[in-house]
């Protein structure tokens, strides 16, 4: 039990090392970290993890946490109940499960949104403060991107119909594939859910609110939508609706972004580049590495383009550069594809049609989850 301040202090030193499993980004031993986990647990909540739980992702029970950690029942239900309303843990059917902090834990704390006001807000502004320190930089250690950018909705189509339309050598040549395709991707599942946005709601609570929207636009599917929904945390939509939100995150400036891997996912975020840590990262320090970009590139028709500017105001990594002509006082906008990650916003959002997606690279992400953490694991040893 607890019973002295070393004691719950190698509780939470515990707990950070239970929230940074190798497939996960590790949380850093740093005050900061020290005060993100004071925040979010408290001593009593610290010393369940730590002593009732062996590891993360693995479902135990009730009565397991009850053995190892000598609390009575009625505490651990207790404990238990209103760690899952806070979106602390998770209760899958008489299973509780902990996940990693990033990502999992993370996104379901913040998305949740229902903890003590003033704790969630410190355990934000922690949060914050180690993104600004290259936290989500640690994602690039590990060997593989966890996440991929899905590029948007309508310039996709377009190119889907405009293979049709064409000889078979080159449609094959520039197919695209099923995880390619939004709907498509998302069509394995029946039921869909939408909610608020983890990392839009820590920089709001922690005093950096996105500057790009306040609606809410993530997305859940199959049994982690169901979970949601029966949680009360977001909305179920059918797929027709689910899509039409999706071409509105586009007007609104998100990346389509989900898990690296060629098997449907359960999730869908619509990303930013000032609340995103990762998008956020990848611009400012130039980091590649933490996400893949997708197999495709925009392309402009120059008897089409008016020189409006809108796609370099859409731009959420700064890719499309002006570049003026000083002799006649005319200018126009390039690409740097360096800088690009293939989310077809520009393509998207041109009032002239004058931009088009194609199709440059045939990257193929690994099967399935198991299969990604695998990989990372094995990178980071």
């Amino acid at each position: 039990m607890i019973n002295n301040k070393d004691n719950y202090e190698k509780h939470y030193e515990q707990v950070r090392l239970l929230l940074s499993p190798p497939s996960a980004v590790p949380l850093p031993k740093n005050e900061l970290t020290e005060k993100l986990l004071h925040n979010i647990f408290t001593e009593e909540e610290a010393y369940l993890l730590a002593k009732g739980i062996k590891k993360t992702i693995r479902p135990t029970t009730a009565g397991r946490i009850r053995k190892r950690t000598g609390f009575s029942k009625e505490k651990v239900k207790e404990l238990l109940n209103k760690m899952k309303f806070a979106g602390k843990i998770l209760k899958i059917n008489l299973f509780y499960v902990l996940l990693p902090y990033l990502p999992g834990f993370f996104e379901f704390y913040f998305t949740t949104n229902r903890d003590d006001p003033e704790r969630i807000k410190k355990a934000a502004e922690a949060h914050y403060e180690l993104i600004e320190k290259g936290f989500h930089a640690e994602h690039t250690s590990l060997g593989y991107p966890l996440y991929r950018v899905i590029p948007a909705v309508e310039p996709t189509e377009k190119i889907i119909n405009e293979t049709v339309e064409i000889n078979q050598e080159l449609a094959v040549q520039h197919q695209v594939l099923p995880y390619e395709i939004l709907e498509d991707y998302l069509s394995k599942y029946k039921t869909f859910a939408v909610q608020p946005c983890s990392c839009r709601v820590a920089a709001k609570l922690s005093g950096n609110a996105c500057k790009q929207t306040d609606e809410n636009y993530c997305v859940s599917a199959g049994l982690l939508a169901k979970q949601v929904i029966n949680d009360e945390v977001g909305r179920q939509v059918s797929l027709e609706e689910l899509m039409e939100i999706m071409k509105r995150a586009e007007k609104e400036g998100l990346v389509h972004e989900t898990i690296n891997t060629m098997k449907t996912s359960m999730f869908i975020c619509n990303c930013c580049s000032c609340c995103c840590g990762f998008l956020k990262m990848v611009k400012e320090l130039g980091n590649y590495g933490a996400i893949n970009k997708s197999n495709f590139e925009p392309v402009r028709n120059d008897e089409d383009c008016t020189s409006c500017g809108v796609c370099a105001e859409i731009c959420p990594m700064g890719a499309i550069e002006r570049t003026e002509d000083t002799s006649n006082d005319t200018f126009e906008f390039r690409f740097n594809y360096d800088l690009c990650i293939g989310c077809g916003l520009c393509a998207s959002n041109c009032p002239s049609d004058a931009i088009v997606l194609k199709k440059v690279r045939n990257e193929v992400p690994i099967k399935g989850v198991i299969g990604l953490l695998r990989r990372r694991k094995k990178a980071r040893q």
